[in-house]
């Protein structure tokens, strides 16, 4: 009876489409299901039947003449392509970008899943929603992670306290204006002319000037009468060579005896500038003469430029072995072109025992630091806490600069490496799977990191519920690294992989297969008129 077989047909037809029905119906279940990967379901043939050769000899096309007996179910696929990235803002919520799984251990096996929502439970450990550990590798008790080697349960301990650490270094960086500090400046209230009323100059005779009322003789003495910067009376004199001496002769002649300043001739007026920068008492008095016939009537003088120092202070906490704060002040302070005066000291007066608390620090033309970038300060921090010291940096650190130019004081302490006692406040994990703890104090600290597992072949994959997955022989050699050492992989705190079904193409599958499945019932209704067909023939 060979309807038989096509009945047998239709009914492999039906038990096939069933199967692919399954998938579908659970495919479209889990459409919602975190880390879900759908699965689809391939057939093949069942074997077929000779039923006598072609007859044609050796000329025919084939050998044989074959009929098939069916269809049956040649595999059950997943698809492990990325599913959509959604963010939900939960720190313990992660998902991964790329390929990996998440690591977990039931008890008795390690397990992995793409599906990432965690959470602590009363005892610290990160896990998942059944309960199962989040692998990974706890750090030490100073943050450090190593990676690679047996994996162990995360776990937080949420009472942890981080211990102070002690100020070892102090970084300072940034731009100190080289036009801080400013020279006192003297300058004369009119300027000399000739007998045409020029401005005169430093060849102009001083018998040829217009302030001249008796001519000179040379044997007279200019007596520039004056206060230098610390407010003391001082004269300087010049005592002429002839007739013919030059205002430039006099200029060259007072200043090789003031012992304060240097005086000029801009635009026929006399100028004297301090030789130092910063506050000062420079006046000049007046300008007298004495001795032979010559005469003049010399200007009075005002300050034009006040002498100011500039200083630049600046601030920050260091902190002693028991984690007390205590505040270092460090004043910068111009005392000449390219050069500052540096003072450390402690707003509360800590004693400073040793170290360099003053110095010198020196800038080039170009404006960079060209004597010692750095100096160490050592103090008593009392309140029982030992002697401590800090080495101070300018420059160099966090990518700044320690240098001087023509602009805005912006020179700051950029950084420093101490800290009080913290108490662990939260928990966030970077892109590299890193668990870190939020610390009180502002400080952060390495306190695990997840581990990525990975196979060679991820058909090999047997899901076991959950949405965790255990790697049987075909999956070949697991992989277990750090999310850091896992190629084209990273993990993102705060969100969830979602399935990653397509409900159009699933949609679609089910209506082919409710068609497929349609006609291999009509098959097995079409065979069964034609028994009935063949039976009836005896009547």
């Amino acid at each position: 009876m060979s309807l038989i077989k096509s009945l047998n047909s239709g009914v492999s037809g039906l038990k096939s489409f069933q199967t692919k029905m399954d998938a579908i119906g659970n495919n479209i279940s889990n459409v919602d299901t975190t880390g879900f990967k759908s699965s689809r379901v391939t057939f093949s043939e069942l074997m077929n039947e000779n039923i006598g050769g072609s007859g044609g000899g050796e000329s025919a096309p084939s050998l044989s003449n074959q009929v098939g007996l069916g269809v049956r179910v040649a595999s059950v696929d997943r698809d492990f392509s990325q599913g959509t990235i959604e963010n939900t803002g939960k720190t313990t919520d992660l998902a991964i970008e790329g390929d990996g799984y998440f690591v977990v251990n039931n008890g008795s096996q390690d397990l992995m899943t793409r599906a990432g929502n965690f959470t602590f439970n009363k005892d610290g450990n990160l896990v998942d929603q059944t309960g199962n550990y989040v692998q990974g590798y706890n750090a030490n008790d100073s943050g450090n992670i190593l990676g690679g080697g047996a994996t162990d349960n995360i776990r937080v301990d949420f009472e942890n306290v981080l211990e102070p650490q002690r100020t070892s270094e102090v970084n300072v960086g940034g731009n100190l204006n080289s036009n801080t500090s400013t020279a006192q400046i003297v300058q004369a209230q009119s300027s000399f002319t000739d007998g045409s009323g020029n401005i005169a100059s430093s060849t102009t005779e001083l018998n040829n000037l217009s302030q001249t009322t008796t001519n000179f003789d040379g044997s007279e003495t200019i007596t520039v009468n004056y206060v230098d910067g610390d407010g003391n009376t001082q004269t300087a004199d010049y005592n002429l060579t002839g007739a013919n001496d030059t205002l430039g002769d006099v200029v060259t002649g007072l200043n090789g005896n003031i012992s304060e300043g240097e005086l000029t001739l801009v635009d026929g007026m006399l100028k004297l500038k301090s030789n130092s920068l910063g506050d000062s008492e420079l006046d000049v008095d007046s300008i007298t003469i004495s001795g032979g016939t010559g005469d003049m009537n010399t200007p009075g003088f005002q300050i034009t430029q006040e002498g100011q120092t500039g200083a630049k202070t600046m601030s920050t906490t260091v902190y002693d072995d028991l984690g007390q704060e205590h505040s270092l002040l460090v004043d910068f302070t111009q005392t000449g072109p390219n050069e500052w005066d540096y003072e450390a000291t402690f707003a509360d007066g800590e004693e400073i025992t040793g170290g360099a608390a003053t110095g010198t620090v020196t800038f080039d033309e170009l404006g960079q630091i060209d004597s010692g970038d750095t100096f160490n300060i050592e103090f008593n921090p009392g309140n029982g806490a030992s002697t401590s010291s800090f080495e101070v940096n300018l420059g160099g650190a966090e990518g700044t600069d320690f240098t001087q130019y023509a602009g805005a004081n912006t020179a700051k302490v950029l950084s420093q490496d101490g800290y009080t006692q913290g108490a662990l406040v939260d928990v966030r994990i970077d892109g590299d799977g890193r668990v870190q703890g939020v610390y009180d104090n502002g400080q952060n600290q390495n306190l695990a990191q997840l581990a990525l597992g990975n196979v060679q072949n991820e058909d090999g994959l047997e899901m076991v519920g959950g949405g965790l997955f255990r790697a049987t022989s075909a999956a070949g050699e697991v992989f277990v690294d750090t999310a850091d050492n896992v190629a084209n992989s990273s993990i993102q705190s705060g969100s969830l992989e979602g399935s990653n079904v397509d409900l159009a193409q699933e949609f679609t599958e089910m209506i082919t297969s409710q068609r497929a499945y349609q006609s291999s019932a009509r098959v097995i209704s079409t065979s069964d008129e034609m028994l009935t067909e063949a039976v009836n023939l005896k009547r």
